[in-house]
């Protein structure tokens, strides 16, 4: 579906992330959506690696992520990234959360209304070329 969203961006590649960014190894709070005593640590580490290993392989010199109004967990890391970023020379560009209806899109809300198989609503929300991949030309 990622591939698919961006085909149209000649600049953009998308490689798997593989087990090192944010992963459960890495970053395990993250999934379980916890603050914990080694939060702190575990952030610092899962983008310090990305900074001095994967940036460089991949040449990256901007990383983009979406702003994170309503998960303290996301929020500290993207705070983090604001913080430790710059000083490997990697830009860090944060695009506001996008709305419809008045509620922020997340990718929880996209799978209730998957589970739910409430196809009007996920429309809204996904781009077209998810929801030809998720149910077929319509």
């Amino acid at each position: 579906m990622v591939c698919e969203g961006v085909a149209d961006l000649k600049n953009v590649k998308v490689v798997p992330s593989g087990p090192f960014i944010l992963s459960r190894t890495s970053f395990p709070e993250y999934f379980f959506k916890e603050s914990d005593a080694d939060i702190v640590e575990n952030v610092e580490n899962d983008i310090t690696f990305f900074a001095e290993r994967i940036a460089p392989y991949l040449s990256i010199s901007y990383r983009f992520v979406g702003e994170e109004p309503n998960d303290s967990v996301t929020n500290e890391y993207n705070l983090a990234m604001k913080r430790i970023l710059p000083k490997y020379g990697i830009e860090l560009v944060e695009i506001p959360r996008k709305e419809q209806d008045n509620t922020y899109i997340s990718a929880s809300l996209v799978r209730k209304y998957l589970t739910d198989d409430d196809t009007m609503n996920l429309k809204k929300l996904v781009p077209e070329s998810t929801v030809k991949i998720l149910f077929g030309s319509d």
